[in-house]
């Protein structure tokens, strides 16, 4: 992981292992981004995120082994109601 951070332009400061649903790890995830000013979350693999992906890149750069989604990444089909065309 911290190679992987390091090939970005970042330094792990810090791990969290969960295997919590996504609204708990939601909830980990907002707080050590928070707490560490973190300008990015690594993950092993887009799995480990998929849940949770939108979240994230809301609040910072999302990096995985294949690629780095930015933070305000807008994912397409993302469940975003305030975002769809309204009914009228």
């Amino acid at each position: 992981m911290s190679e992987l951070a390091a090939r970005q332009g970042y330094r792990l400061v810090f791990t969290v292992f969960t295997g919590a649903g996504p609204f708990v790890t939601a909830l980990a995830v907002a707080r050590h981004v928070e707490d560490y000013a973190a300008e990015a979350v690594v993950v092993p693999g887009f799995e480990h995120a998929d849940a949770v992906r939108q979240f994230v890149t809301d609040l910072a750069v999302l990096i995985t082994p294949m690629r780095s989604y930015p933070r305000g990444h807008r994912w397409i089909g993302a469940d975003r109601p305030w975002e769809r065309p309204g009914d009228g």
